[in-house]
């Protein structure tokens, strides 16, 4: 999950831990408790004076939250760059929240600043959730449907049926499902129930095996889904409900990153650009074989590389690849190219 492992990331799940498929809600947040003791003092340095750093900006996409509150990785470029400050001043305190047996890794944010959740869960099924902020109590709660995971599945590492999700424009969590459905889940305003207001059958152009990964709306509002095995690229009309598929014959463990006219897709094997024809099936602009040593390596979920792309400003969108060490690889984003222009940029 593309630098799922960042640092930002990992603490939000310090704050935003895990549950079990009925909890009660939290009365408070508790401090973190302090570690063994050390010879290093509790604290050091000074409070610090902010030094605000521009971010990397693209379009709001019109289907999703507003940035940077709409999925994992913030919006629709994938950028995982958040426009606000981090801590600042004196006596911070750290707090958390436990909720066994299940991982809220996932997070968006409503217009109102409460958190948002697709849990999956060693106990039972997936739960969407929204969470206090402040308290972390699990103020609304949707179970998921269950499906038995795949032989040889490692404990979360499998990201299919909620481990990816957006929030849409109207606060809405859209999820795929262990079921191959996509479900849409409404909050009401006090944010104190979740409704499933909409369900998209995806199975009847998927395998039990192929599970979705992923799925996000592009700038036409068209929903775009991958699968896990076999790397089913989909294009659902909502209107219609038609969908259209292409198949690549490879894994695709990471979610997406969407541009206004352009979809970038990441397999086990190569990098990908797509559009969608005027009948709304997936077209590959371009591909791309990255270099791969073909080592699985500590906290990938399969020998590729591990990342959602990102797309930066200038024509640009860049991966990490799966050498040996590892390399951040910026392509060319442009469908064509000069003559003599490498799609590569830089490795």
């Amino acid at each position: 999950m593309s630098s799922c492992r960042r640092s930002l990331r990992l603490s939000l799940l310090a704050l935003v831990a895990c549950a079990p498929a009925t909890v009660p809600p939290l009365a408070t947040a508790e401090p973190i408790a302090p570690g063994a003791p050390t010879s290093l003092p509790l604290t050091s340095g000074a409070p610090a004076t902010p030094h605000a750093l521009v971010p990397a900006t693209g379009p709001q996409n019109p289907y999703m939250a507003k940035d940077p509150n709409s999925n994992i990785h913030n919006d629709t470029w994938m950028t995982d760059a958040y426009r606000r400050s981090g801590p600042l001043g004196k006596n911070l305190q750290a707090t958390s929240g436990a909720y066994p047996a299940s991982l809220c890794a996932s997070l968006a944010f409503d217009r109102k600043g409460r958190i948002v959740s697709v849990c999956p869960s060693l106990a039972g099924a997936p739960q969407a959730r929204i969470i206090d902020p402040k308290t972390l109590a699990v103020l609304a709660s949707y179970d998921m449907p269950q499906a038995p995971n795949a032989p040889g599945t490692v404990p979360f590492q499998n990201f299919t049926g909620g481990g990816y999700f957006f929030l849409d424009n109207k606060d809405r969590i859209w999820s795929a499902t262990k079921t191959s459905h996509l479900f849409v889940l409404a909050q009401s305003d006090d944010g104190r129930t979740l409704t499933k207001v909409e369900d998209y059958d995806l199975s009847k152009v998927l395998t039990d095996s192929q599970r979705i990964t992923s799925a996000l709306p592009d700038f036409q509002g068209r929903i775009w889904f991958v699968s896990k095995n076999d790397g089913v690229i989909g294009v659902l009309n909502t209107k219609t409900r038609a969908i259209k598929t292409l198949k690549l014959g490879e894994q695709v463990q990471n979610s997406f990153s969407v541009d206004r006219d352009a979809v970038y897709i990441v397999s086990d094997k190569r990098m990908y650009r797509f559009h969608a024809s005027d009948s709304g099936k997936p077209v590959i602009d371009w591909k791309v074989a990255y270099r791969n040593s073909g080592i699985k390596k500590p906290s990938q979920v399969d020998a590729g590389s591990g990342t959602t792309p990102t797309i930066m400003p200038g024509g640009y969108v860049t991966i990490t690849d799966n050498a040996d060490p590892m390399n951040v690889v910026v392509y060319r984003t442009a469908v064509k190219l000069p003559k003599g222009t490498k799609r590569v940029v830089c490795e």
